[in-house]
Order: structure tokens, then C-alpha cells, then sequence
């Protein structure tokens, strides 16, 4: 197989890897928003995550369920800068179901940034890899 081809073979396959990736996550985040209850909360500290790739901040936050149920829950995207700082109040997105799990009602805290990242770089790489296979066909 020729250079050329094995550029367009790679760059298909990661994107399509980084497409479906960020179409599941972006669904993901839609079932969730749909089925999820909102009520107003207080970040009450933040967990830091040290990685090779950098620092990720989850945001704890304390809130009340509809029914008047104290939770305390980490939210289940990290990010830095963190998507809410300690003393902020924020709307919360939380699952009826199992009220500890839940997301910040904003693009980073709700996945929904993270999924369009996937996507875009998805798409990017498709198209890379659709000009390199049609240049090599010229």
C-alpha cells in the first residue's frame, strides 16, 4: 500500500473513531438533559485530578432534589479552567433516579463541549482523509 494510502486509511479511521465518539457523546448529554431534573446548587469545593496530559477540575456540588433530599455530588466532567469555582451557585442537572449523578447546566459541565470537540475533530480528519484520497486519485 502506498504512503498516500495508508495516510487516507489512518485518517479515516480516527475519523470516525473521533466522530462516533462525539455523536455518542452528544447523545448522551441530550438523553440526560431530557430525563434529568434541574434545581439550584452550591459549589462547595472542587477535586483536582493530576494527569500526564495536565490538571482536571471536578466541581462538588450541594444541592436539594425536588422532594427536599440533601445531595452532595461531583460532577462527572472535570475540566480546567473548572466549568464552576467554590461559593458560585449553579443549576444543576441531576438524574431522578440516582440524584448523585449529575452535570452543571453549562456546555463544559454538561458534556456537550467535550462531544462537539470529538465531532468537529471527527469531521476534520474525515475530510483530511477524503482531499488526501482524491488527490492521490488526480
Amino acid at each position: 500500500m502506498s504512503e498516500s494510502g495508508i495516510a487516507v486509511l489512518v485518517l479515516g479511521l480516527l475519523g470516525v473513531t473521533f466522530t462516533l465518539v462525539g455523536a455518542g457523546l452528544l447523545a448522551n448529554a441530550r438523553a440526560f438533559r431530557r430525563r434529568a431534573l434541574r434545581a439550584q446548587g452550591h459549589v462547595v469545593g472542587l477535586r483536582r485530578s493530576d494527569s500526564s496530559d495536565g490538571v482536571v477540575f471536578y466541581p462538588i456540588v450541594r444541592f436539594a432534589t425536588a422532594y427536599g433530599q440533601p445531595v452532595e455530588a461531583e460532577s462527572r466532567f472535570g475540566s480546567n479552567p473548572p466549568s464552576a469555582r467554590p461559593g458560585q451557585t449553579v443549576t444543576v442537572m441531576y438524574d431522578p433516579a440516582d440524584p448523585r449523578r449529575i452535570r452543571i447546566d453549562n456546555l463544559t459541565g454538561s458534556g456537550v463541549l467535550l462531544g462537539g470537540i470529538f465531532l468537529g475533530v471527527g469531521l476534520v480528519l474525515l475530510i483530511a482523509g477524503i482531499g488526501v484520497g482524491a488527490a492521490t486519485l488526480l
